[in-house]
């Protein structure tokens, strides 16, 4: 007799192994994929700050405590077409930038920003 194919144990030894493997890769790379967003949206606020930080150079009499990201984007201190990596949608226009003496940080209005 001519046995040169695979039994069904081992075809579903294979079957499960694969599976196994699988399962661990998607948890791996959903992982992956999730902090690799939250580095971008860290890093795009970092940009957000910048322009802000360079808007209130350019117009130091305002006495604005917020510059709204609708601002930043009319005069082109950010890009138009930013999105939040984290949430795939546009930035609400309310959101802003906060500005004190020596601090700026990014107040979020309807999107729930990096977390």
């Amino acid at each position: 007799m001519n046995k040169k194919g695979f039994t069904l144990a081992e075809l579903l030894g294979v079957i499960v192994i694969l599976g196994i493997i699988g399962m661990i890769s998607i948890g791996v790379i959903e992982r992956n994929i999730k902090e690799g967003r939250y580095k971008t949206c860290k890093a795009q606020e970092k940009n957000i700050i910048e322009g802000a930080k360079m808007w209130k150079i350019d117009n130091p009499a305002d006495e604005t405590n917020c510059v709204k990201i609708s601002v930043l984007k009319q005069y082109g201190y950010i890009d138009e077409d930013l999105k939040n990596p984290v949430t795939e949608e546009d930035y609400n226009s309310d959101t802003c930038v906060n500005i004190n003496t020596n601090n700026y940080t990014v107040t979020y209005v309807t999107e729930k920003g990096c977390e």
